[in-house]
């Protein structure tokens, strides 16, 4: 994720021609004597003072980095409005715990491919996006999803009829290396994204193979449930779903919204404009909805672009939505926490995407709390005390060989 609080890189004279997506975020770190300042210039606490609390925070239950102090704005109380600033977990630490929790490690390719994920989820009777076709170069074998070459490849893309299309890589990662298209013009090579951004289709064509020869997929883009189109657009908004392991089988856990804003092809929110909104948890209801991080963070209450209200806008069949995801979850039953990226459309939820390594940071900024609590802990009790039994099995498996 990009952090608003980072400085932008400084602009050469001549840039390079812009690629047709995003391959990694940008940015780099002010100084911590720098940000310091600037936070006790915006609370009106001394700089030892917070100085102080970032320390404690750093060795406390979350591991929080400078850089994590900052981007939940932990220096100011009145944003967080009481909340436990020890509950909050840090990007490193948070690294740490997905791996723990999920300590079946041989699952983890599962979902890293995203194909491979959302035909697995499919076959199980899951609702998912189909695949429209698949970019992989060098294979001898035919299929009509195949496209071997970039001949084939620029073929399909000059197809009228296959739009609007989304693109993104199979091993994707935060929308980076993804394509919102709309259609193409034959008579100039070009492909129409979304906002009306004009792309030649053979120096597109020419950044799939350069950044992900590997793989490639096409999938129909999705439409929004036709209740959000006049509150958030046309792009798709999806609600990410946390699921957590429990004696009594998986559970919903916490969630948070994302939406889309600014001409943004994705709704992650590390794109500049996007936001996330917090929910009632019970009526997946928006109660608040932040843009930005760090210094930046502020409250929003409509949409940007549409200028909706946002505050109460509610997500289509929530209590399916959330049904669904705790049904994918014990599907992957080896997970013991799952990110679900879900959107809502008129045929009911769709999983766009399941993580294995889910950002807690999502939750925490649209909560505006920490995910660290009774039900969290008991979760990685037990999620370590079953990968133990794991570890010991394997090992005596071996020991007989």
């Amino acid at each position: 994720m990009a952090f608003s609080f980072l400085s932008r890189k400084p602009k050469t004279e001549q840039p390079a021609p812009a690629a047709s997506f995003d391959t990694a975020h940008e940015g780099g770190q002010a100084s911590m004597a720098e940000s310091m300042q600037r936070a006790a210039a915006q609370t009106g606490a001394p700089p030892m003072q917070l100085m102080r609390e970032y320390s404690r925070l750093a060795f406390g239950p979350g591991k929080l980095s400078f850089e994590d102090y900052i981007k939940y704005r932990l220096f100011d109380d009145a944003w967080l409005a009481g909340a436990d600033k020890g509950d909050f977990v840090g990007a490193r630490r948070n690294r740490d715990l997905v791996v723990e929790i999920n300590y079946r490690h041989d699952w983890h390719g599962l979902l890293t491919n995203k194909l491979a994920s959302q035909s697995y989820l499919a076959t199980y009777g899951l609702p998912t996006i189909p695949p429209l076709a698949i970019y992989a170069p060098g294979l001898s074998v035919a299929s009509d999803r195949l496209l071997r070459s970039r001949e084939e490849l620029r073929a399909f893309l000059m197809i009228e009829e296959n739009y609007p299309l989304f693109g993104k890589p199979v091993e994707s990662f935060q929308s980076l290396g993804a394509l919102a298209l709309l259609g193409c013009d034959a008579a100039t090579g070009e492909l129409i994204a979304v906002g009306g951004k004009r792309l030649d289709v053979d120096a597109t064509i020419d950044d799939i193979e350069k950044h992900y020869a590997a793989g490639y997929l096409f999938q129909r883009m999705l439409r929004p449930h036709r209740d959000l189109v006049a509150a958030i657009g046309e792009r798709l908004a999806t609600v990410r779903i946390l699921t957590i392991a429990t004696p009594d089988g998986p559970k919903a856990f916490r969630a948070g919204w994302k939406l889309p804003a600014a001409g943004n092809i994705a709704d992650n929110f590390w794109r500049a404009g996007n936001m996330l909104a917090g929910l009632d948890f019970a009526t997946g209801r928006i109660q608040r909805v932040t843009s930005g991080v760090g210094f930046e963070m502020k409250d929003v209450t409509h949409h940007p672009d549409t200028g909706a209200q946002l505050i109460g806008l509610a997500v289509p069949d929530w209590e399916r939505m959330k049904a669904v995801a705790v049904e994918g979850a014990k599907v992957l039953r080896h997970f013991g926490v799952i990110g679900w990226d879900m959107a809502a459309t008129d045929d009911g939820p769709v999983i766009v995407e399941a993580n294995e390594t889910p950002d807690f940071g999502l939750v925490q900024i649209a909560d505006r709390r920490g995910v660290l609590c009774r039900e969290f802990d008991e979760l990685l009790s037990a999620q370590q005390a079953a990968g133990a039994a794991h570890v010991k099995r394997i090992k005596e498996s071996v020991a007989r060989l």
